[in-house]
């Protein structure tokens, strides 16, 4: 439990705007999108998705990875605690 307590609070802390988790919700309906097309599905910038995406991949929420210009963003498939236990499996 000793990790758990450790994670979790970043993880719900990084849920906690509308706009991470939208992007959490869009991800888990689709397996990899790129900044552009997260961006198509709100009313903000691609900077200030950019921005919520740096935070989501730094709790460890999402993974990305580069292909030519685009970045891909996705559902982490590690959870830093368990992934059996994770809310987000």
């Amino acid at each position: 439990m000793k990790g758990f307590k450790k994670w979790c609070p970043e993880c719900f802390k990084a849920l906690s705007t509308k706009v991470r988790a939208g992007i959490v919700n869009l991800l888990s309906k689709n397996k990899e999108m790129t900044v552009g097309q997260i961006a198509a599905n709100f009313r903000l910038k691609q900077p200030t998705i950019s921005y919520h995406l740096s935070e989501l991949e730094k709790s460890g929420l999402l993974s990305s990875r580069s292909f030519g210009r685009h970045v891909y963003y996705k559902l982490s498939p590690l959870c830093p605690y368990d992934r059996s236990k994770c809310l987000l499996k």
